[in-house]
């Protein structure tokens, strides 16, 4: 008879394989109601479609204003409208990762280096002056842009509704003896992360400098990648300068990721970025290592870690998000296109989507197991009318050595279009002591998995 297997339920693989191995790629759970068949499923992420291809590249930052999309690239900013029709507004120079923010007047942007403002009545200019300095991140709160200032614990504003600046209007968050490498505003508090620590400034309404530090709201924990730095799910994220990603429970430091991810992040990022997105319940953290060619991404709404990559390039191709014209639409850290990315869209432009379940080990305490029959609950009869997918298959593999070497692919059909009683098997699975399956789909459809049952007899020790 056959018996509910563990499955995996989130991208675990820790330092030894033998312990858990357990991973999901451009997959994640979902937890479900109690009178499920299952307390998880987990389903496909999202694809990508071309929405709108720019002249240059890569794009680095899209942003709104006035419902608007905007999009950075490294040489230009351009306009695109509703139906992905862009024009361009002007040619910059932003060579690193770039941090943007809008008053509903005006957009700004900022890379570490120099820094730019666009309206439509203005046009485009780049940021100058006394009381400029170059910034690595840029955020807006009661009427103020609010910058970093590079290489140093400072950070400063822009005059009131403009991009003018005041030499005068600057601050040092002193704390620790820091650098202040990123700043955001939440809930109309400033979050100054240096790399020691963090500070929390308010609006005090003085005349001369509108900021104060807020007493006893300091965090003991710095901040390695600027770009790491975001909102979601009414809190702060951040990558951690001790290797650990963190979300702000009020002004403490919870940790989010894992033995697991942070085994999987290692050392050394400053050029990892995010951003975030909240999709059908689901609040999404997606971080990007570019040195290390990985994307984790966190769910807010499960607390589990799931990765998610392009088949080509190892990390996913997107660089940046914004939510505008009804949808998610993503840019290309590759080239110029800007992408709607969702759910329904089950190709990453015309590139298939490797969706990768590997279980945690399955054993039968030390004792040798024999397993009959593996069989995959999941959605069936969803094959495609014509072209690949029209006959969907998913691939199994197994490793009986803690996932150093793997079996030769055995396949199985998930069903032809309207085939829902397809059954996902496969048979005479041999004896183990323990052992990790994989399954892999790369067909264009969509994909939900329930559960996972075997049938599994007790061999000799």
């Amino acid at each position: 008879m056959k018996q509910p297997i563990q499955w995996a339920t989130g991208s675990h693989k820790t330092r030894s394989d033998a312990a858990n191995g357990s991973r999901l790629v451009n997959l994640y759970a979902e937890a479900l109601p109690q009178d499920s068949k299952a307390p998880v499923a987990l389903y496909g992420t999202p694809g990508t479609r071309v929405f709108s291809s720019l002249p240059t590249k890569p794009v680095k930052a899209l942003n709104k204003l006035n419902g608007v999309v905007y999009a950075v690239t490294a040489t230009r900013l351009y306009t695109i409208d509703k139906f992905g029709d862009y024009t361009e507004e002007g040619e910059i120079d932003q060579a690193g990762p770039v941090s943007s923010a809008s008053n509903g007047i005006d957009l700004v942007f900022v890379d570490g280096r120099k820094g730019y403002a666009y309206n439509p009545i203005d046009g485009l200019r780049q940021l100058s002056g006394d009381g400029w300095y170059p910034a690595n991140t840029v955020t807006y709160q009661d009427g103020y842009f609010i910058f970093n200032r590079a290489g140093t614990g400072q950070f400063f504003l822009s005059d009131l509704l403009s991009t003018e600046f005041d030499p005068l209007r600057f601050a040092t968050a002193e704390g620790s003896p820091d650098d202040a490498v990123a700043v955001i505003s939440d809930h109309r508090e400033l979050w100054v992360f240096g790399v020691e620590s963090i500070e929390v400034w308010y609006n005090s309404g003085d005349v001369d400098f509108p900021f104060e530090r807020m007493q006893g709201a300091f965090v003991e924990k710095g901040c390695e990648a600027p770009g790491s730095v975001a909102k979601l799910d009414n809190t702060v994220y951040w990558l951690g300068n001790d290797g650990m990603i963190y979300r702000a429970s009020g002004y403490q430091p919870m940790r989010a990721s894992t033995h697991a991810v942070e085994a999987r992040i290692g050392d050394n990022n400053p050029d990892a970025f995010a951003y975030t997105y909240i999709e059908e319940g689901h609040s999404f953290y997606v971080i990007t290592f570019p040195s290390k060619e990985l994307t984790l991404v966190f769910d807010a709404a499960t607390g589990l870690w799931h990765e998610r990559s392009h088949y080509q390039w190892g990390r996913h191709h997107t660089e940046c998000h914004v939510y505008a014209y009804g949808q998610h639409l993503v840019g290309d850290y590759q080239n110029g296109n800007v992408y709607t990315m969702a759910l329904n869209i089950y190709e990453d432009n015309v590139d298939e989507i490797l969706r990768i379940a590997v279980s945690p080990p399955i054993h039968s305490n030390r004792s040798r197991a024999i397993m009959h029959c593996l069989e995959l609950d999941m959605d069936s009869g969803v094959g495609l009318v014509t072209g690949q997918g029209d006959d969907p298959q998913a691939m199994l593999q197994w490793s009986d050595d803690g996932g150093k070497t793997w079996s030769n692919e055995h396949w199985s059909p998930i069903g032809k279009i309207g085939s829902y009683l397809t059954r996902v098997q496969w048979n005479r699975l041999g004896m183990f002591r323990q052992r990790q399956y994989k399954v892999e789909i790369s067909d264009p459809i969509p994909v939900a998995i329930v559960g996972a049952y075997a049938e599994v007899e007790n061999g000799r020790n």
